[in-house]
């Protein structure tokens, strides 16, 4: 699995899916999920009005883009509550994330951060990070992790980094130059 932390607007990514997650207990839905659904027209929020998914954890629905961004899937992953959002859950939505995504055919997606505090940690990034791996497992997939602002860019993009790895940065569609993490 290759990771890249990317700073871009959703409207922007080229890539074969876009992921976002959101809670159970959470409504209207807000960050990633919220601006997909407004550029969708509300079809996310459709979903959960119609009752097909509820945000809890292990739900996962597959939308078409419509158009209205460049990448061809729409991944919505449930994360439960909000309240016990906790780097263990973040790790779990993360591995169901990738698995969903590459048991779909997709070899590169962008996935928010998942985070259990308004600004990314450590034990965060670390959690999704290794979730994401574990569900690529021996396949290959190319995630690029939307950062929301460039702040959290700098936190996700340090936190990211494995200990043994090398690194090596690039420009990702004409995005904020980010590191490739392996």
């Amino acid at each position: 699995m290759t990771l890249t932390v990317i700073l871009q607007d959703i409207k922007k990514v080229e890539t074969e899916a876009l992921v976002v997650g959101f809670y159970e207990d959470e409504r209207p839905l807000r960050g990633l999920a919220g601006e997909l659904d407004w550029l969708l027209c509300g079809a996310l929020s459709d979903l959960i009005l119609q009752h097909k998914v509820r945000g809890s954890l292990g739900d996962v629905a597959l939308l078409t883009s419509r158009g209205k961004v460049p990448a061809q899937k729409i991944f919505m992953i449930g994360l439960g509550p909000k309240s016990g959002f906790v780097p263990a859950r973040m790790r779990s939505a993360a591995r169901i994330a990738a698995s969903s995504a590459t048991l779909a055919g997709v070899g590169r997606m962008a996935i928010e951060c998942f985070h259990s505090s308004p600004e990314p940690g450590e034990s965060d990034v670390v959690e999704v990070r290794a979730g994401l791996t574990e569900g690529a497992g021996t396949l290959a997939l190319d995630v690029a992790v939307l950062a929301p602002d460039a702040a959290s860019y700098e936190k996700i993009l340090r936190f990211a980094k494995p200990g043994s790895s090398g690194t090596e940065k690039r420009n990702h569609q004409n995005a904020k130059p980010a590191e490739v993490l392996r």
